[in-house]
């Protein structure tokens, strides 16, 4: 890496890796070229990693390759018949009995490639040095979310560092390279963006129609005149925002059809995304049929009410520390704007949707821990999928959502 410099989000210098594996099971692995090269450095004084690679290792023509996951199998004797057993499904051949990295054991966190130095970090280069955020497929990362403080950011912490990486990072260029991408002023959006989702004198609902409304201004590429505009903002508006209509039936069609259309089409692997499925569709029965029925709509607005709404201030800080990091992310740059808060905007109804379906078949009230669950279960299963995002986007579109009142429509319930 070039001169290290680092703006990092206190919650990425608080977060501590607690070794659970789950990062190495279940998903693809891929090895960068320049950490293939190695290995086959190391392998060459190494016969055991020689031959661990050898088996595990699939290359392709352009130097980089992909970890071939495996069943871990135990056998089991019981009254002289030895049986098979599958104790753990998907999982990296380099990890072993105690939950670590066979080569970072025997060759240090340098041998390391960018996917497994990075994970659970996303990371961007730009003219303020390396920008990191989180993904919650981390469950330790998700947890993260609990924390009550406003989020706070740190230019070159002291004693903060990271391992030399290849090439496994996005980039954000200089004043010319953000004109050619229509992003000029992009760092002075993210800045007002994260003050409007922070800014707790108004209730988050209408922090996130805000946002929208200021995104949508965005067009008009006029920043000093929305940050005059955030500035002087009439109570009167607060009250239009909240009492906008909801669209509670509009909310469940895109629920439903992005979840038939994009999860239930391929295999789920993710347990906790499984139950989440099955509370929707076969316990709770509210996306079952091919149209969503007025009864169902009642039915999950009964439960949106009785377990949810009235707690919904003790879990905002949760949403917060989650939209925070969705901005920092870099989202609104490698997407248009307005369509970087749309897919905000779609997590946020999933996540909702499928927090309330827990508590419902569960005939519990909302948490914090019932929302981290479902976050971490949705961004395991779609929320780290730059396909997903796309194919949201043109569902969105095809579906004629594509417009900022529908959206807006969709927060309130």
């Amino acid at each position: 890496m070039p001169a290290q410099h680092y703006l990092v989000p206190g919650y990425i210098l608080n977060f501590k890796c607690s070794c659970c594996t789950e990062c190495c099971k279940r998903w693809r692995i891929t090895i960068d070229k320049q950490t293939v090269d190695k290995y086959d450095q190391l392998a060459a004084t190494d016969e055991e990693l020689s031959a661990m690679l050898a088996r595990s290792l699939k290359k392709d023509k352009g130097g980089q390759a992909s970890v071939k996951l495996q069943h871990r199998i135990k056998k089991i004797t019981e009254g002289g018949q030895t049986n098979e057993v599958m104790i753990d499904t998907m999982v990296c051949p380099f990890l072993d009995g105690d939950g670590l990295c066979v080569i970072q054991k025997k060759h240090g966190i340098d041998a390391l490639s960018d996917t497994c130095k990075i994970f659970p970090r996303n990371i961007y280069l730009t003219e303020r040095g390396y920008e990191m955020s989180l993904t919650y497929a981390c469950p330790e990362a998700a947890r993260s979310l609990k924390d009550k403080s406003p989020v706070q950011l740190f230019h070159d912490p002291e004693g903060f560092g990271f391992p030399e990486l290849n090439s496994q990072y996005g980039k954000i260029g200089d004043l010319l390279d953000r004109k050619k991408a229509g992003k000029t002023n992009y760092f002075i959006i993210e800045e007002v963006l994260i003050d409007i989702i922070q800014f707790r004198e108004i209730d988050l609902d209408t922090r996130i129609i805000l946002t929208g409304i200021v995104i949508d201004k965005l067009k008009d590429g006029d920043i000093g005149g929305i940050k005059r505009y955030l500035q002087n903002i009439d109570p009167d508006l607060v009250k239009q925002l909240k009492s906008l209509p909801s669209q509670p039936l509009f909310m469940m069609k895109l629920v439903k059809e992005a979840v038939d259309k994009r999860l239930l089409t391929s295999s789920i692997t993710e347990k906790a995304m499984g139950q989440l499925l099955v509370a929707a569709y076969n316990q709770l029965k509210l996306l079952n049929e091919p149209l969503v029925s007025d009864t169902k709509v009642q039915y999950f607005l009964d439960g949106y009410h009785k377990h949810y709404q009235p707690f919904a201030n003790e879990i905002s800080h949760v949403y917060e520390n989650y939209f925070f990091n969705f901005i920092f992310s870099k989202k609104f740059y490698v997407y248009k704007y307005l369509d970087a808060y749309f897919l905000m905007m779609f997590f946020y109804v999933i996540i909702r949707f499928f927090a309330v379906c827990s508590c419902m078949a569960e005939e519990k009230n909302v948490d914090e821990d019932t929302v981290i669950t479902v976050i971490n279960a949705v961004e395991r299963s779609i929320g780290h999928n730059k396909t997903y995002y796309d194919d949201v986007l043109r569902l969105i579109k095809e579906g004629g959502y594509h417009r900022l009142p529908y959206v807006l429509s969709l927060v309130n319930l």
